[in-house]
């Protein structure tokens, strides 16, 4: 069995601030901005992959001109599957207005699939959790140096 060792804090406001820094830096804050940073990387990926139809679309809700699904492809909060200081969800998905983009990524019985979304989350994974690291490094820099 290991004796018991005796630690002394020399500085205990010093460390009292250090570890109130790192709480900030699991605050939901942080936590937001690093999830964000992420999904910019997905979402701007999914937009330049969704594809562009060269005609006009005459719906029910009016005229859809050529490029109106990639303009529509939103970065979205998911509150249901997030939780307060813990886990910040966000989505990259089509906005109601361009609900279509459904039928192009999984296709229909009459349509094959035009998949954008999954291949465009594939293709920037790695360097989605790059840009969280990087938010959450620097948030660890810059509370470290106050």
């Amino acid at each position: 069995m290991a004796k018991p060792r005796r630690v002394t804090i020399e500085n205990a406001e010093a460390l009292k601030g250090k570890l109130n820094a790192l709480d900030q830096i699991a605050s939901e804050s942080v936590l937001r901005q690093a999830a964000v940073a992420g999904g910019r990387v997905i979402h701007a990926e999914v937009k330049l992959r969704a594809p562009v139809d060269l005609g006009i679309y005459e719906g029910k809700q009016g005229r859809h001109p050529p490029g109106f699904l990639r303009s529509h492809i939103i970065l979205a909060f998911e509150e249901e599957k997030s939780v307060p200081g813990r886990l910040a969800s966000y989505i990259v998905t089509w906005s109601k207005e361009a609900f279509y983009g459904r039928f192009l990524e999984y296709g229909t019985s009459k349509m094959a699939a035009q998949p954008f979304l999954r291949p465009g989350f594939e293709a920037k994974k790695k360097a989605a959790a790059a840009a969280v690291s990087a938010v959450i490094q620097e948030k660890v820099r810059e509370l470290s140096r106050g």
